[in-house]
Parts: structure tokens; C-alpha cells; sequence
């Protein structure tokens, strides 16, 4: 009877640790699923779909697509928050087009501890209203040139 006990407050015990641990490793699937939304407004926009990351992929086509693995993201890998996403130069666009792009800026908002976004060397012409202006103040780096 002392072994099942003991069995019993271990498996209580690693129960807890998983808990209050609160994460698992891997990306956040919030934050995946913001990515994905992300490259679905490009696409939707005309973009060109040879320059989207390739490795940004729904997970029910590919069962092991971890985002915090994605080219152009980097996570914190404690938390599996996205803390950067490297932008730069994602759109093509041919200097004929004429296109005008305005970003929503609530697509970044999945991204709770997002610190760094590098916009830079792409046709955007500025930003659509942001009801969450806190979206603004959490980055210490934004760069859009």
C-alpha cells in the first residue's frame, strides 16, 4: 500500500511541476496563428508568393511546424513568446506597381512580448488605425524604413 501512495504523490508532483512550469517549449499557438494571419494579408494584398517565408506553414499541413523555428522569428525559448520578426524586404514589388499598403497594426497584437519589428525595404505607406495604442510601447525596436 506504500508503494501505491508513493506512486500516487508522484505523479501529483510532476502534475504540479508541468503546471507551474507553464510551458512546454515550442512557439505559442496564439502567436502562431498571428504569424499565419500575417502572411495571409500579404498574400491577399497581391504579394509575391516566392518571397513569403516558406517555413511559415499551418501546422495541420505539417504536424511539427514550431514558429518559434521560422525563418525571420525568433522566440524567447522559455517562455515561447515571439520576442523579434525580421521583416525586412518580404514584400516584392516591381517598381511599375503602383500598390499602396497600409498595415493593420492589430495583426502584431497576438504578439504579447514582441520587442523588435523590422518592416524595412517594404512598400508600406503607413498604418491603419490601432485601437490597443499599447501595441507601440512595448517594442524597443521598430524599424520601417
Amino acid at each position: 500500500m506504500g508503494w501505491v501512495f508513493l506512486g500516487k504523490v508522484g505523479i501529483l508532483w510532476v502534475i504540479v511541476l508541468i503546471h507551474v512550469s507553464g510551458h512546454s517549449g515550442g512557439c505559442l499557438e496564439g502567436e502562431r496563428r498571428g504569424l499565419l494571419e500575417f502572411k495571409d494579408f500579404l498574400k491577399s494584398n497581391g504579394a509575391d508568393a516566392d518571397h513569403l517565408p516558406p517555413t511559415w506553414v499551418d501546422e495541420k499541413a505539417d504536424h511539427h511546424s514550431d514558429c518559434c523555428d521560422w525563418e525571420r522569428v525568433t522566440c524567447d525559448r522559455t517562455t515561447g513568446h515571439v520576442t523579434e520578426l525580421s521583416l525586412d524586404n518580404i514584400i516584392y514589388v516591381s517598381y511599375a506597381d503602383s500598390m499602396i499598403w497600409f498595415i493593420n497594426a492589430s495583426l502584431f497584437l497576438p504578439f504579447k512580448e514582441l520587442r523588435s519589428l523590422n518592416l524595412n525595404k517594404n512598400p508600406f505607406s503607413g498604418w491603419t488605425h490601432n485601437e490597443d495604442r499599447g501595441l507601440y510601447y512595448l517594442m524597443s525596436d521598430l524599424n520601417l524604413r
